[in-house]
């Protein structure tokens, strides 16, 4: 949709108009460096790091739809339509990979990065058969003889008329633990559970599992052992792209993770008024959002 950003919480999700261009997306961690006696140097950070974005918009205030008035985002703000987290599909990351940097290489998270599992036990295995660019490290989760279900979980929400194509690639190696994608309905909030099937390192297909918009509003991607049986996956990396329905997905290697999880606003909405008299009030609106 042009000049449109899909956003919104587990409640509501919309189309809200696109941010001026020129959005300041960084990425912060913790940094200290410092100069030793012997003109040396060295220097210490966090290896996890999170984002912080900066969007402005120029717009009217007082549109009819929600979808074209910029006080929508002020509402959001102000809790009209329940609470934080938000999520957005980032207009930079749903044609490559929607997926925050650990949860497309798990192998982050045993290097500071948060959990992407809180069930398993885990442990970094070398990547084999790695041809396409995959990470040097996987994830390998280890399960007992119970059915076992992660509270971790990563969020995408869904329009309608678009779809979800997911894949994780990897192998399971004894039972049955693999990534489920727990869909929410659009009409009544109920869920259903998607099982995906792993792919191959050195598959040209990135992904293999589909959810359309039409039926469920948002997915919860998730690591489940769902029989009583003992379990070893390894997860290489994970793929999650948002697209048009009939979109053709390319193949090709290994994409890492360009989106993010949940966002909370971490400033309150200004607005700058500019004129009454045009386009129902015309306004610029500035906020912070930053990585949960």
């Amino acid at each position: 949709m042009e000049r449109k950003v899909y956003f919104g919480n587990a409640l509501k999700q919309v189309w809200i108009p696109a941010p001026k261009t020129g959005l300041d997306a960084s990425t912060e961690g913790y940094f200290n460096d410092a100069q030793l006696l012997s003109g040396r140097a060295f220097t210490k950070r966090s290896k996890a790091n999170h984002r912080r974005f900066s969007p402005a918009w120029s717009g009217p205030l007082n549109a009819d739809s929600i979808n074209d008035s910029l006080h929508t985002i002020k509402d959001y703000f102000d809790g009209i339509y329940g609470n934080g987290p938000y999520y957005w599909l980032d207009p930079f990351a749903v044609n490559s990979n929607l997926l925050s940097p650990n949860w497309a290489s798990p192998m982050l998270s045993q290097s500071g990065w948060g959990s992407i599992s809180s069930v398993g036990t885990a442990a970094s295995v070398d990547t084999a058969s790695n041809n396409r660019n995959y990470p040097y490290k996987s994830l390998e989760l280890t399960f007992g003889d119970s059915v076992q279900e992660s509270t971790d979980y990563f969020r995408v929400i869904l329009p309608s008329g678009y779809r979800l194509h997911f894949g994780w690639h990897g192998t399971q190696d004894s039972g049955d633990a693999t990534i489920i994608l727990r869909c929410h309905d659009r009409n009544d909030g109920s869920t259903d559970d998607v099982v995906a099937a792993p792919l191959s390192v050195t598959s040209g297909a990135r992904t293999n599992t589909q959810v359309s918009g039409l039926a469920y509003s948002m997915v919860d991607i998730m690591v489940k052992n769902p029989t009583a049986s003992t379990s070893v996956m390894n997860i290489a990396g994970m793929i999650a792209q948002v697209l048009p329905d009939l979109t053709v997905v390319p193949q090709g290697d290994f994409t890492s993770g360009r989106g993010t999880t949940g966002l909370l606003f971490s400033s309150a909405p200004s607005i700058t008024y500019l004129s009454a008299a045009i386009n129902d009030g015309f306004v610029e609106v500035a906020t912070t959002f930053i990585e949960e």
